[in-house]
């Protein structure tokens, strides 16, 4: 039972008469009765509220994407013969972050009522939805009764897949330039053959096809298409650097959501890919396949990945794959540059590692450290810190000078462009045939 601003009100009006009530005793009677009137109507309006017939339910998406806006629908259904007024909130998860809370809705006569509302996870996991919470307003708007509805229900937050889900659907080229994704197909490049096709202007002589030129007495171009079936190695360091926040996820989390871009987009273009998941030595490895399964047991590995907090060790990383890596691949470190000491590690061995294979290393900028940076400082405390950013950015430009020096491509980004630029260097790569 929730008294509502009408209520509070009308005892502030009864207040008045009984205050007179002390100068006229005559008027005591008549007061007592407006108090018992203004009680017997407040329990009616709450006893009406009471028996409003209400069910409701949620709905869902199979999965929910971590730090993305995920639709979420509750159906009331509303069995009365007249219309009621409503305040609902769902119970969503401590991490989860909802938009809007909570909504009031009007409830017409016998009728389903659907609201919509969006939430973002900010982790990944298993989560569980509590219960509805529904304030039912009284026909004379003095109560509010509130009730649970059970409605509890668990839910699987993976990393954000959008990317993916959008290529699926993309069959033109220029979807995929709207994107920000350069064509899978890399014609006029490569060394596999993919297709004939009329000559024009500007194509180079060494394209032509005689036979077919002659065969059709038209010239005609060989398209040429990057190797397929190549091999792609990703590695997403779970350490503790890791776990830092950038814009709402943890480094890992975009780590995480690009390297899934990537093997998506490396399994749909014919490659073969794995994984290795590290900290202070390999946690999960998954040795390089083609086909939708091996996405699919990619996704389930990361999934399933949280940052330790422990250090990193490159090398036993590296000691590792130089074992079980025999065929020269693609390696994509998603890694972190912000401790310098332990990133200092990763020079040497990553250098060793590139007379055999091509290694990409890959970083999420620390988008607050620049931003603290380009903020005036409003006192000594600021200055200092604007001080220590200054420095750990100049050691992380430093050390990415390091990784540059000996062959290895090197991708420091901002959260939001990890997954397009991993893509794109990844088919840069592939097309000067470098693999």
């Amino acid at each position: 039972m929730i008294p509502t601003g009408r209520l509070w009100v009308l005892l502030c009006l009864l207040a008045v008469p009984m205050m007179a009530a002390g100068f006229f005793p005559g008027l005591g009677g008549a007061v007592l009765a407006l108090d018992t009137l203004a009680l017997a109507l407040a329990a009616l309006d709450f006893l009406m509220a009471r028996r409003v017939r209400l069910e409701v339910s949620r709905q869902l998406p199979p999965r929910l994407s971590v730090g993305a806006p995920n639709k979420v629908e509750l159906l009331l259904v509303h069995r009365g013969p007249r219309d009621v007024e409503v305040r609902v909130r769902d119970d969503v998860p401590e991490s989860f972050t909802a938009e809007p809370e909570e909504a009031p809705l009007r409830l017409p006569a016998d009728s389903q009522t659907r609201w919509v509302y969006r939430v973002t996870p900010a982790k990944r996991g298993r989560f569980g939805f509590g219960d509805v919470n529904v304030r039912v307003r009284g026909p004379l708007g003095l109560l509010l009764h509130e009730r649970r509805v059970p409605a509890a229900q668990d839910v699987a937050v993976f990393p954000d897949m959008r990317g993916a889900s959008r290529l699926l659907l993309s069959g033109a080229a220029l979807d995929l330039v709207n994107l920000g994704l350069r064509q899978l197909r890399r014609d006029g490049r490569g060394s596999e053959f993919a297709r004939l096709r009329d000559y024009s202007q500007g194509d180079s002589v060494r394209e032509v096809d005689w036979k077919a030129t002659a065969r059709r007495t038209r010239p005609v171009t060989r398209v040429m298409e990057s190797e397929r079936s190549q091999s792609l190695l990703i590695c997403v360091d779970a350490g503790r650097s890791m776990a830092a926040q950038v814009d709402g996820l943890t480094k890992l989390d975009h780590a995480v959501n690009a390297a899934l871009f990537l093997a998506f987009v490396a399994v749909r273009n014919g490659d073969r890919v794995g994984l290795a998941v590290f900290a202070d030595g390999v946690k999960a490895y998954l040795p390089p396949a083609a086909g939708r399964l091996q996405y699919r047991k990619i996704l389930d590995t990361l999934y399933a990945t949280t940052p330790s907090l422990t250090y990193v060790d490159y090398l036993a990383l590296f000691k590792e794959l130089n074992v079980r890596l025999n065929r020269r691949s693609l390696l994509c470190v998603f890694t972190d540059f912000l401790d310098e000491e332990q990133a200092s590690t990763l020079v040497a061995p990553l250098h060793r590692l590139a007379r055999r294979h091509v290694p990409l290393c890959l970083s999420v900028r620390d988008t607050a450290l620049t931003t603290l940076l380009h903020t005036p400082p409003a006192g000594p405390e600021q200055a200092y810190q604007q001080a220590v950013a200054s420095e750990l950015l100049s050691d992380r430009e430093s050390l990415k000078a390091k990784v540059s020096a000996g062959g290895v491509h090197m991708l420091d980004v901002r959260p939001d462009e990890l997954s397009l630029a991993a893509v794109n260097r990844y088919l840069d790569i592939k097309a000067r045939g470098v693999l």
